[in-house]
């Protein structure tokens, strides 16, 4: 075929070997503007602080950084450990981690560290996540560097840590009141045990509803991967081994489910300083067979299918992530009334007194358990705690420097 004639089937008024529905003149001028405009460089955030564990407020910090849109933001996490536990996943999404010393140990190579961070680069927005105010070195940091964007984030109301960070936490509330900076509070009883009288924003923690669902499949791969019966009772728990979690209450109450379900197993999910102590006392309790240390889960979507009822017996929380999540999969949770009252996300979640006897709390406890579980995702949308959502309002903070 002749170059010049035009393709078997062309319409009339075609150009020879062209489509009628080729650009016109103007559109590939416009194309060639559109080509030579940059696009926007990435806005540098600092965020952190993170550590060896996965505790809720670093789960809360990574999950947020990867729903953040993955070209738009360079992230960097401050640790206080080389290799900390979310290394692989921040990692996979090209996210920075710079070590500093922890400033429980060593205050001042803790401060010479992040002030040598931000000499060395230049960011956009820094966003500290807080369990107190005890450690508020890279907020300050931050403000001497003119960081046009700093956010303090609290996700606890209450102090562990010893004598020490409780004195530092009252020192450092009248200071983040004072600081020039945008205040973030899980909860409203963790804003005021953070800030005091200054003014704060309430951000309840939200969940990828995507990721927490109820699917029978999940639960039975769970207990089979842990050797835990298809018809046992299960009763969970997800937190760290520390002090606030009260794994030592946990037990003794576990300990009266087992004398009215024989068939009872409680599955601790979760590591931390207490871990074996707590394997101890069960041990020393006679309950070790039933007792299932699950160590840190990378699925707890799939560890809550596994559940039939979960306790959350803690001394205190901001506003518990591991509530939603289990909320979100139609898990009954019985919640210490320690906790704020924000945790109360759906009717399946209900509060009990640790004062309470004890027998009468896990007659409770089995009572909640559901004939039937179902999802619950439309009804915590509705109430704005789908994660997603919530980080564009998070990316609204970011971009105030821009």
């Amino acid at each position: 075929m002749n170059q010049h004639q035009p393709f078997p089937g062309s319409m009339p008024g075609e150009a020879a070997g062209y489509p009628s529905d080729m650009p016109d003149a103007a559109e590939f001028s416009g194309l060639y503007e559109g080509a030579g405009k940059k696009a926007a460089a990435p806005l540098k955030i600092l965020t952190g602080v993170i550590g060896a564990g996965n505790g809720g407020m670093s789960t809360y910090a990574v999950n947020l950084f990867e729903t953040l849109p993955e070209n738009e933001y360079d992230v960097t996490f401050l640790s206080t450990v080389p290799h900390p536990f979310f290394e692989d996943r921040i990692k996979a999404r090209y996210g920075h981690i710079r070590a500093v010393p922890p400033r429980s140990r060593r205050p001042l190579a803790h401060r010479r560290a992040i002030r040598a961070i931000f000499a060395s680069q230049k960011f956009d927005a820094v966003h500290i996540h807080l369990s107190t105010a005890s450690n508020i070195v890279p907020l300050e940091e931050a403000v001497r560097a003119g960081v046009p964007v700093v956010i303090a984030h609290i996700h606890s109301a209450g102090t562990e840590g010893g004598k020490l960070a409780g004195l530092l936490h009252k020192l450092h509330v009248g200071k983040l009141g004072k600081l020039p900076i945008i205040r973030l509070a899980c909860s409203d009883a963790a804003g005021k045990f953070a800030y005091g009288n200054a003014g704060y924003t309430v951000l309840l923690n939200g969940v990828d509803l995507r990721r927490f669902y109820w699917d029978a499949g999940r639960r039975e791969r769970f207990r089979l991967s842990r050797h835990i019966p298809a018809d046992a009772f299960v009763v969970g728990h997800t937190g760290r081994f520390t002090p606030v979690k009260n794994h030592a209450y946990l037990l003794e109450l576990f300990a009266e489910v087992k004398k009215k379900r024989e068939n009872a197993v409680l599955l601790l999910c979760g590591d931390g300083p207490l871990l074996e102590e707590t394997r101890g006392k069960a041990e020393a309790m006679g309950l070790s067979k039933s007792v299932v240390f699950a160590g840190n889960v990378v699925n707890p979507q799939d560890a809550y299918c596994a559940m039939d009822v979960m306790v959350l017996p803690s001394k205190f929380e901001g506003f518990p992530l591991t509530v939603v999540e289990a909320a979100a999969e139609g898990l009954p949770v019985l919640v210490s009334d320690t906790v704020t009252k924000e945790a109360g996300v759906t009717e399946r979640v209900a509060f009990f007194s640790l004062a309470e006897d004890k027998a009468a709390v896990a007659d409770r406890l089995l009572s909640m358990a559901a004939a039937e579980r179902r999802d619950y995702g439309d009804a915590l949308r509705e109430k704005g705690l789908d994660f997603p959502s919530q980080v564009k309002k998070i990316e609204g903070y970011y971009r105030r420097g821009r």
